[in-house]
């Protein structure tokens, strides 16, 4: 009788999940739809991700993601770089496709950015683009299949944000979404002997 409480219980989350979800994309959609291009503001970003969570012991969950800036001007948008800040406390590892030196990225790597900061700051990714100095009108430039990865030991927390710069904009630009991810895992019951 358990078991089959337990199987709508899961049922009903999931049916809530997915609407949450779909509800979720109708806004994006809807926001990006509105959203009008403006002299202060000549561009949105905003993230897309796949997930992999287990809460089983020392499996590794993985968050697979790509953060977009779509120029919406007339005008091409120049010098921009990115921030990807991930919360504080969270227990995620953050990698992506990024240098710390121009000269150590592979000549066939296409696509690579260079880090900004210091490869000690777990928190912050400031990023630019090495190939790319100017996101024409109507374009999109990416920073693609960044990795955010952590294991489920205890209930965690966290989220992922991001925000664009450029010459044309200095103050900056947060992105329509960030990742957020919190999970609760069970606790092992401890077996008695009798």
């Amino acid at each position: 009788m358990e078991t089959m409480n337990d199987s709508h219980d899961l049922t009903s989350k999931i049916r809530s999940y997915h609407q949450q979800t779909q509800d979720y994309l109708n806004r994006m959609k809807e926001l990006l739809q509105n959203s009008t291009p403006s002299t202060s503001t000549p561009f949105i970003c905003y993230f897309t991700y796949s997930l992999s969570i287990t809460h089983v012991p020392d499996d590794e969950n993985l968050c697979l993601g790509t953060f977009h800036i779509k120029n919406l001007s007339s005008s091409p948008i120049n010098h921009p770089y990115i921030c990807i800040k991930i919360s504080e406390g969270a227990p995620f590892s953050f990698s992506g496709r990024f240098v710390y030196d121009e000269s150590k990225m592979p000549r066939r790597a296409q696509g690579g950015w260079k880090r900004l900061n210091e490869r000690n700051n777990k928190g912050e990714y400031w990023l630019k683009p090495l190939e790319q100095s100017t996101i024409p009108p109507g374009q999109t430039l990416t920073f693609n299949n960044f990795q955010v990865k952590w294991t489920a030991e205890d209930n965690y927390a966290g989220s992922i944000t991001g925000f664009v710069y450029s010459e044309e904009n200095k103050d900056g630009v947060a992105a329509l979404n960030s990742i957020n991810l919190n999970g609760d895992v069970p606790k092992k019951e401890v077996e008695q002997d009798d």
